[in-house]
C-alpha cells in the first residue's frame, strides 16, 4: 500500500488529537509511552482497517521519538 504523506499526516495528526483529547486530564503531562498505549487500544477496538492502520503508523511515528 503506497501511502499519500500531506493527506496520510493529517490523518495521523488528526487521530493523534483525537486520542490525546480523550485521555488527557487538566494540568496533566502525557508520557509518550501512554498516548501509545492508548492509540494501540483505538487500533484493537476499531473494526475499521483504515483506523488500524493510521494507529499503526501514528505509533511508529511516537515510537521513532522515543529513541
Amino acid at each position: 500500500m503506497q501511502h499519500n504523506e500531506p493527506a496520510d499526516n493529517d490523518e495521523i495528526f488528526a487521530l493523534l488529537g483525537r486520542v490525546v483529547a480523550q485521555i488527557l486530564q487538566p494540568g496533566e503531562t502525557l508520557p509518550l509511552q501512554e498516548i501509545i498505549g492508548a492509540l494501540y487500544r483505538t487500533g484493537q477496538c476499531s473494526g475499521d482497517p483504515e483506523i488500524q492502520d493510521i494507529c499503526e503508523r501514528a505509533m511508529r511515528l511516537l515510537m521513532g521519538k522515543l529513541h
